[in-house]
């Protein structure tokens, strides 16, 4: 399985977030995409996790969560700022003021089984950043969530075709 030519992200600048302004509802929105239950947090630990137990069997698979993992870090870290520029603290908690816990994470030791969670996770990102473009008033937020809606589909595109590599193989 030739793994050295996939695409973890696309190759398309982020855009910079202009004329913010202090917007709680905003804020309470962008902490949710950052350390909510689906939110970029838990999918950096999880792919993190996931690197670490998938390379004792495949250490190119395991490379790829790696990979993957800096992208969400990438993610969250835009995510922190923006808290920051709409008047917000960023705290690792949701919109409801929920702390992240550890507990969020699926800590499942099948390869298949994570990645199989893993598709289900960023489809539900997705669609926790479209729902979240429908709620912001703020143009330059917007375009951040679809643009990083991009790179989540690319992940679905990449724990797909690892899947399919995996049953091909039996793994």
């Amino acid at each position: 399985m030739d793994l050295d030519n996939i695409k973890v992200r696309i190759n398309k600048p982020y855009p910079k977030i202009v004329g913010a302004s202090v917007d709680p509802m905003t804020v309470n929105i962008i902490k949710s995409l950052a350390s909510s239950r689906l939110g970029e947090l838990t999918a950096i630990l999880e792919y993190t996790y996931q690197s670490v137990i998938a390379d004792k069997s495949k250490e190119d698979i395991g490379s790829i969560f790696e990979e993957i993992a800096i992208v969400e870090m990438t993610h969250l870290d835009m995510l922190m700022h923006a808290i920051t520029e709409f008047g917000g603290i960023p705290k690792y908690e949701d919109g409801a003021g929920n702390q992240f816990t550890s507990n969020y994470i699926n800590y499942n030791t099948k390869l298949k089984d994570m990645l199989d969670n893993n598709i289900i996770a960023e489809q539900r990102a997705i669609e926790q950043y479209r729902e979240s473009i429908l709620r912001v008033k703020n143009q330059s937020l917007k375009d951040l969530f679809s643009r990083i809606i991009e790179d989540e589909e690319q992940h679905v595109k990449v724990f797909k075709y690892l899947k399919d590599s995996v049953e091909f193989l039996s793994l």
